[in-house]
């Protein structure tokens, strides 16, 4: 690689804001980055309302680019974002949910193709309001992908005292079609937690976030400090913290963009840290599978166990509604992560899978400049 690699330092980009310069000197030179802080900085404008921005870069292993923009919300008490700062994850948290997945299969303590009725043992017959599909077809891989059909029909409340997830009925024949929703992530939650005998949250923490030294990632409950916490905003005017009551796969968790990096590595490390064997190359390569090819979705869409993919640019991503897309290249040993705080995207905005392409596009221009 001809050109040097440097890490843009937070801190010092904070101070060179606040200290008039000179016009000349006032914007750093970033070299091949610019593409992706532009890349970053253009979706910032055409949000809604998007108060902060991320823009990093980790080759084999290591942080060669990392830029922060903006403040953790509008108001005039917001923090100028930084390294330590606590973004909303988001879907990014399904990922986080695979890896827990793959780690319990690894184990020998469920299987992907295990039907939900093994651990739920009445979860079988069509479910309240009857129809002709089954419940007991459903398995934990179909949960995973969105392809199990679960849905909770209107007008069926769940009695009080009833099992969990005991009111669901199928919208599809589980398998043939694809519907992304939080429901199979909340049932596969309730499984995971049942086969590893903790709460879903405490799970999480004990096999996956402490044993990656992912300090940041968790939860966020009211009553908990919000400072340096990042803000969502959904229209120009508002915005949320989203809190937890009940942990799940789905969504929910926050942290800090270089966590969401180390977390990535595990990944292009082949499920390994350190010593430590988390799930091997066969699961990754069964999260790594499409699973809903040939189903009814458009056929640009592609996607794995909680991870969406793209076979045109060679990437996996990790992604949320907040607009933070982690394109994972696996063939690069590279990760190129766009964070920012705007929920849903603007009519500026594409479908997901055209957003996620265009970050991993970035990531593959990047790494042709630096392997030059």
């Amino acid at each position: 690689m001809k050109k040097p690699v440097f890490i843009l330092v937070p801190a010092l980009l904070v101070s060179a804001l606040c200290v008039p310069k000179p016009a000349a000197v006032q914007e750093q030179d970033r070299g091949i980055f610019e593409m992706l802080y532009l890349h970053v900085k253009s979706k910032m404008k055409i949000s809604y309302d998007c108060s902060a921005g991320a823009a990093l870069v980790m080759r084999d292993g290591k942080v060669i680019y990392e830029e922060y923009l903006g403040a953790t919300g509008k108001g005039p008490d917001a923090e100028p974002v930084n390294a330590a700062s606590r973004w909303p994850y988001y879907s990014v948290s399904k990922e986080f949910g695979s890896a827990l997945l793959l780690n319990l299969v690894y184990e020998g303590r469920l299987g992907l193709d295990d039907p939900v009725c093994k651990y739920l043992d009445y979860f079988t017959g069509p479910g309240p309001g009857g129809g002709e599909f089954l419940r007991e077809k459903v398995t934990l891989r179909q949960l995973a992908s969105h392809t199990s059909g679960v849905t909770r029909p209107r007008g069926t409340p769940q009695a009080q005292d009833a099992p969990p997830f005991s009111d669901v009925a199928l919208e599809f024949e589980p398998g043939t079609d694809w519907h992304y929703n939080e429901l199979g992530m909340k049932i596969l939650g309730h499984v995971m937690a049942k086969v590893g005998g903790k709460p879903y949250g405490d799970l999480l923490k004990a096999r996956i976030l402490e044993p990656l030294g992912l300090e940041t990632v968790g939860w966020i409950r009211q009553g908990d400090n919000l400072a340096g916490v990042v803000r969502t905003f959904d229209g120009p005017d508002s915005s949320l913290i989203g809190y937890t009551t009940e942990p799940y796969p789905g969504s929910g968790l926050y942290g800090t963009m270089r966590d969401i990096l180390a977390f990535a590595r595990l990944w292009l490390d082949g499920g390994r840290a350190g010593e430590r064997v988390f799930f091997d190359q066969a699961l990754i390569q069964e999260a790594w599978t499409d699973q809903i090819h040939g189903k009814k979705p458009t056929a640009d869409t592609h996607y794995g166990l909680m991870l969406w993919l793209s076979p045109e640019v060679d990437a996996v991503f990790m992604a949320g509604a907040s607009q933070t897309i982690a394109a994972i290249l696996p063939d690069k040993n590279m990760v190129v992560l766009m964070g920012l705080n705007q929920y849903g995207g603007s009519p500026g905005w594409g479908r997901p899978p055209e957003e996620h392409s265009a970050v991993a596009r970035v990531g593959h221009a990047l790494a042709e400049l630096l392997d030059k």
